[in-house]
Protein backbone atom coordinates (compact mmCIF):
# COMPACT_ATOMS: atom_id res chain seq x y z
CA UNK A 1 0.00 0.00 0.00
CA UNK A 2 1.37 3.32 -1.15
CA UNK A 3 0.18 6.58 0.57
CA UNK A 4 1.81 10.03 -0.65
CA UNK A 5 1.91 12.84 1.21
CA UNK A 6 4.75 15.83 1.00
CA UNK A 7 7.92 16.07 2.67
CA UNK A 8 8.84 19.38 4.69
CA UNK A 9 11.94 18.51 6.18
CA UNK A 10 14.53 15.50 5.03
CA UNK A 11 15.52 13.61 2.21
CA UNK A 12 16.56 10.30 1.60
CA UNK A 13 15.06 6.70 2.63
CA UNK A 14 13.83 6.33 5.86
CA UNK A 15 12.97 2.25 7.21
CA UNK A 16 11.77 1.41 10.50
CA UNK A 17 9.04 0.46 12.48
CA UNK A 18 5.49 2.56 12.83
CA UNK A 19 3.87 3.86 16.20
CA UNK A 20 0.37 4.92 14.75
CA UNK A 21 -0.69 7.30 17.44
CA UNK A 22 -4.69 8.17 16.66
CA UNK A 23 -5.01 11.24 18.58
CA UNK A 24 -4.17 14.49 18.24
CA UNK A 25 -0.39 14.69 20.14
CA UNK A 26 1.05 17.18 22.48
CA UNK A 27 4.74 16.59 22.28
CA UNK A 28 5.00 19.08 25.93
CA UNK A 29 2.26 17.14 27.94
CA UNK A 30 2.25 13.29 26.02
CA UNK A 31 5.92 12.71 25.35
CA UNK A 32 8.68 12.59 27.70
CA UNK A 33 11.33 14.19 26.06
CA UNK A 34 14.68 12.29 27.79
CA UNK A 35 12.96 9.16 27.31
CA UNK A 36 11.44 9.12 23.84
CA UNK A 37 8.30 7.33 25.65
CA UNK A 38 4.96 8.82 24.73
CA UNK A 39 3.51 8.32 28.21
CA UNK A 40 -0.63 8.29 27.39
CA UNK A 41 0.18 4.78 25.68
CA UNK A 42 3.70 3.65 27.64
CA UNK A 43 4.99 3.30 23.84
CA UNK A 44 8.86 4.21 23.08
CA UNK A 45 9.13 6.23 19.38
CA UNK A 46 12.88 5.93 19.65
CA UNK A 47 13.99 5.10 16.47
CA UNK A 48 10.77 4.33 14.82
CA UNK A 49 8.72 6.10 12.58
CA UNK A 50 6.00 8.00 14.58
CA UNK A 51 2.26 8.42 12.67
CA UNK A 52 -0.05 11.12 14.20
CA UNK A 53 -3.05 12.95 12.62
CA UNK A 54 -1.72 16.29 13.96
CA UNK A 55 0.08 17.76 16.97
CA UNK A 56 -1.61 20.03 19.84
CA UNK A 57 -0.19 22.34 22.51
CA UNK A 58 2.13 25.31 23.38
CA UNK A 59 5.18 27.02 22.12
CA UNK A 60 7.26 24.52 24.51
CA UNK A 61 6.29 21.72 22.01
CA UNK A 62 9.29 22.14 19.34
CA UNK A 63 11.78 21.94 22.06
CA UNK A 64 10.55 18.79 23.49
CA UNK A 65 11.14 17.41 20.42
CA UNK A 66 14.89 19.12 20.43
CA UNK A 67 15.23 17.31 24.02
CA UNK A 68 14.40 13.93 22.17
CA UNK A 69 17.31 14.40 19.56
CA UNK A 70 19.50 15.48 22.34
CA UNK A 71 19.21 12.45 24.64
CA UNK A 72 19.23 10.65 21.32
CA UNK A 73 15.77 9.14 21.91
CA UNK A 74 13.67 11.08 18.56
CA UNK A 75 11.95 9.13 16.22
CA UNK A 76 13.55 8.66 12.40
CA UNK A 77 10.81 10.31 11.10
CA UNK A 78 7.08 12.24 11.74
CA UNK A 79 4.46 10.90 9.41
CA UNK A 80 1.57 13.13 10.19
CA UNK A 81 -2.09 14.17 8.26
CA UNK A 82 -1.85 17.91 8.91
CA UNK A 83 1.31 19.26 10.33
CA UNK A 84 0.76 22.64 12.19
CA UNK A 85 3.54 25.15 12.42
CA UNK A 86 4.73 24.14 16.29
CA UNK A 87 5.13 20.59 14.52
CA UNK A 88 7.02 21.95 11.57
CA UNK A 89 9.59 24.06 13.76
CA UNK A 90 9.93 20.97 16.22
CA UNK A 91 10.89 18.54 13.40
CA UNK A 92 13.41 21.23 11.66
CA UNK A 93 14.95 22.43 15.48
CA UNK A 94 15.17 18.80 16.26
CA UNK A 95 16.82 17.61 12.72
CA UNK A 96 13.74 15.00 12.65
CA UNK A 97 12.55 14.20 8.79
CA UNK A 98 8.70 15.24 8.77
CA UNK A 99 6.20 14.32 6.29
CA UNK A 100 2.19 15.56 6.00
CA UNK A 101 -1.05 15.99 3.73
CA UNK A 102 -0.74 12.05 4.29
CA UNK A 103 -4.80 10.65 3.70
CA UNK A 104 -6.08 10.03 7.14
CA UNK A 105 -6.67 6.20 6.05
CA UNK A 106 -2.62 6.65 7.27
CA UNK A 107 -3.86 6.41 10.73
CA UNK A 108 -5.94 3.61 10.39
CA UNK A 109 -2.55 1.32 10.23
CA UNK A 110 -1.41 -1.16 13.49
CA UNK A 111 1.72 -0.12 15.43
CA UNK A 112 4.83 -2.54 14.59
CA UNK A 113 4.91 -2.65 10.91
CA UNK A 114 7.60 -2.32 8.86
CA UNK A 115 7.19 0.77 6.68
CA UNK A 116 9.54 2.52 3.49
CA UNK A 117 9.77 6.16 3.79
CA UNK A 118 11.02 7.99 0.29
CA UNK A 119 11.50 11.68 1.36
CA UNK A 120 12.65 12.53 -1.85
CA UNK A 121 9.34 11.63 -3.88
CA UNK A 122 7.04 12.24 -0.83
CA UNK A 123 5.81 8.22 -0.57
CA UNK A 124 5.20 5.85 1.91
CA UNK A 125 5.32 2.00 1.92
CA UNK A 126 3.82 -0.32 4.01
CA UNK A 127 2.78 -4.00 3.57
CA UNK A 128 -0.27 -3.95 5.44
CA UNK A 129 -3.74 -3.01 3.81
Amino acid sequence: MKFKGETLFGSGIVNGELVVYRESLSFLGDVDGKSGTIRTINTSIVGKILVIPNSRGSTVGPYVMYQLSKYGKAPLAILSVKADTMLIIGAIMAQIPIMTNLSKEILNLSSGIAAHVDLDKGEVYVSES
